[in-house]
């Protein structure tokens, strides 16, 4: 969702930003992009504080750093150019369609809604449906069996590194949005567009 639906991971970066100077900590751009961008929070969290941490504190610090996102971002969310035209294409050729992200709830919420893609998808999983964060494949597999798909006859759509390399590990073939990274660090992706209007279904 986060980078291939909207393009909101400059506003995850400065969410990240606040939230670090809230806690007396630093982050560079660099660091977002190689500690943060694509994983999980509960993975991320550990990087930032480095420390291990329990789960009562991942989930304080997830409200409160996606709060932050939130409302900074809510004034902002439009699609990624192209987007709302291919799925219903999707749709009409009668394919299954699923989110398969790290997001969490009221953040999958904010923009299904605010995108009106309410009930266009046959499936939404998030952060609290897998135990690995990407690049583990768990998120993709799980959605493959959901929808009682085999792996290669699926398609991914992807924005990070360890997205692509979740995708791939899942025996499928992925689409890289080039979003939020370059050709180059998405290079293991099977096709690289800017947007769905580079992308042709008909």
């Amino acid at each position: 969702m986060d980078g291939t639906m909207v393009d909101n991971m400059s506003f995850h970066k400065e969410a990240w930003k606040e939230f670090c100077i809230r806690h007396g900590l630093s982050l560079t751009d660099e660091e977002f992009r190689q500690k943060i961008s694509g994983k999980k929070n509960n993975d991320i969290f550990e990087l930032v504080f480095n420390k291990q941490l329990s789960k009562d504190e991942v989930g304080i610090f997830t409200e409160e750093k996606e709060g932050i996102y939130r409302g900074l971002y809510l004034p902002y969310i439009s699609e990624i150019k192209g987007l709302s035209n291919t799925i219903s294409i999707l749709k009409g050729k009668g394919m299954r369609l699923a989110v398969a992200t790290t997001a969490p709830k009221k953040n999958r919420e904010l923009v299904l809604s605010a995108l009106k893609l309410d009930g266009k998808f046959d499936l939404v999983l998030g952060d609290e449906n897998v135990s690995k964060g990407k690049p583990d494949p768990e998120i993709y597999l799980t959605a493959a069996k959901e929808l009682k798909m085999n792996p290669n006859k699926c398609l991914v759509f992807e924005d990070t590194p360890p997205g692509v390399q979740a995708g791939k590990r899942a025996g499928m073939k992925v689409v890289g949005i080039l979003s939020t990274h370059s050709r180059e660090e998405l290079n293991g992706a099977d096709y690289l567009v800017n947007d769905y209007l580079e992308i042709s279904l008909e």
